[in-house]
């Protein structure tokens, strides 16, 4: 009988050590967003022109990749490839969040970017059932990208 309370013993230890360990190795969080466009410098251009991103070191050092900085520790990557045929529906998409989403929206007004809502109305702004507010846009391959007022649900 004490083997097999100490058969049990170790079952329970492994059993919790293993959970443990698995708790701890399966925690995620964005790394980077990856890309594909047919002219790097346009796309470079129109992201730094509509979200200021700043460039950062590029560890592929391939010049036909260049990459930068999103948010606090995430990375947009962007990829020139020879060819590309995109038809990305909207529910694929980046999504991004600010503090002040009627200042973004005076920014794309002025940058002469068109804007839509969920359902594809130009110009407007949806609200989705948490209360926060959101738009879309496309960039010149046609990525669509959530631009959200979340950002107040983590303060």
């Amino acid at each position: 009988m004490r083997h097999f309370y100490t058969f049990i013993l170790i079952i329970s230890f492994t059993y919790n050590y293993s959970a443990q360990a698995q708790k701890d190795t399966m925690r995620f969080s964005v790394d980077h967003y990856a890309i594909n466009v047919s002219d790097l410098q346009r796309s470079v251009d129109y992201y730094q022109l509509v979200f200021g991103i700043k460039e950062i070191y590029n560890g592929t050092e391939k010049k036909h990749i260049r990459w930068f900085r999103l948010g606090d520790q995430q990375e947009l990557h962007i990829i020139a490839v020879e060819s590309l045929k995109l038809q990305i529906p909207k529910g694929v998409h980046l999504a991004l969040t600010t503090a002040d989403l009627s200042l973004f929206i005076k920014h794309l007004e002025v940058l002469k970017i068109t804007y839509y809502d969920w359902p594809g109305k130009k110009g407007s702004v949806s609200v989705r059932p948490d209360k926060v507010k959101q738009i879309y846009i496309q960039d010149p391959d046609g990525y669509w990208i959530e631009i959200n007022d979340g950002e107040k649900r983590f303060k």
